[in-house]
Formats: C-alpha cells, sequence, structure tokens
C-alpha cells in the first residue's frame, strides 16, 4: 500500500532515517517537563506559588528563546538540535543531582523553576530546529512524506515511551529526570552525525 511504500523512506534513505532516529530521542526535552513539576510536588506539595513560578518559567522562556531559534535555524538547524539537547541533557543531570543531594531543602524549591526555564529553552530549540531541519531536508512531495512519516512514528513511539512515568515508582521522579536527561544526550550526540541542510 502507499503507507507502506512511504515508511520504505527509512530503509532506503539514510539522512531522514537518522532525523527520524534523532527526533525520537529529543522526545525527552518534552517527555521531562511533568517530571521537574513531579519533583516540585513530592517535595513540598502542590503549593499554587511553586506551580505558578512553573507556568511563568515556561512563559518567559517560549517569548525569550522563540525569536532566537529562529533566527538561528535558518543558517543551521541541525546546529541548534545539537545546542538544544545539549541543553536538555545537561540541565536534566544538574537537577536529578541537586533533587538527590539536596532533598527537602528551600534550595530546591528556587532552583527547579530555573531549571524548568532551562529545559523549556531547550524544548523550544528542539522544535523550532527539527521543523526547519525537516521542511530543509526534502522539496516537494518527499517533504510531505518526510512529515507524515516522521510524525507518525513519534506518535507511535511516544505511545511507547511515554510509560517512562512507570519507572519512577522504581527509580524516583529524579531518576527518571537523569534517565531523560540522558536520551537527550544521545540526541545531541546524534544530531552532529545529520547532514547539513
Amino acid at each position: 500500500s502507499d503507507i507502506i511504500s512511504r515508511l520504505g523512506l527509512l530503509t532506503t534513505d539514510r539522512p531522514f532515517r537518522l532525523f527520524v532516529l534523532t527526533r525520537a530521542l529529543l522526545m525527552c526535552s518534552a517527555l521531562s517537563a511533568p517530571f521537574y513539576v513531579a519533583l516540585a510536588q513530592e517535595t513540598f506539595g502542590g503549593t499554587p506559588e511553586l506551580l505558578g513560578s512553573f507556568i511563568i518559567a515556561a512563559g518567559l522562556a517560549s517569548l525569550v528563546s522563540g525569536p532566537v531559534w529562529g533566527k538561528y535555524a535558518d543558517r543551521s538547524s541541525k546546529h541548534v538540535m545539537v545546542i538544544a539537547a545539549s541543553l536538555t541533557a545537561a540541565i536534566g543531570l544538574l537537577t536529578a543531582f541537586v533533587a538527590i543531594q539536596y532533598q527537602d531543602h528551600t534550595l530546591l524549591a528556587g532552583f527547579l523553576p530555573i531549571a524548568y526555564f532551562v529545559l523549556s529553552l531547550g524544548h523550544s530549540g528542539v522544535r523550532v530546529g527539527r521543523k526547519t531541519y525537516v521542511v530543509n531536508l526534502g522539496e516537494g512531495n518527499k517533504r510531505t512524506d518526510y512529515v507524515a512519516i516522521s510524525n507518525s512514528v513519534i506518535g507511535v513511539l511516544l505511545l511507547v515511551v511515554g510509560s517512562v512515568g512507570a519507572l519512577a515508582a522504581i527509580v524516583g521522579n529524579a531518576g527518571v529526570v537523569a534517565v531523560l536527561a540522558l536520551m537527550g544526550g544521545a540526541g545531541a550526540i546524534l544530531s552532529t552525525r545529520l547532514v547539513s541542510t
């Protein structure tokens, strides 16, 4: 069928396959966010002030980063993905460390919204970078196929990888943040191997 033949691009088109693998690893930026909030809730409870600070952090990150990432992506969407994924990985590992080291400490209450702001910056960069990259990678019908296939594959993978939350019962929220950060690190490394567009 048409869908099967389109999916064949994943086996025959190496640059596209590498992009889909990279994008799959970069899902960590979106999947991490709820665990930053969960860390705050488990330590300090769902106080309106603390939860409000997360909303403000995300809003500020979106406001600040959008134009910057967009301008940079026009020059090199590949490098935007590398930088944004590295940022996501670094802040994830730092957050996991601080959460374990300073559990129940007031320092954590101040640190988490800042960490969430940095994560949101990274996530914004990942989104802008991957959207620009896939558009530049193909032309005409191929571009449409690339977008459709990559969205379908990521949709299926989200259902699978989304169950990472079950890990929280074993390794805790900080552990999940660390696992997702390592995923982001792998995504950053893989991003460097993408063809330049």
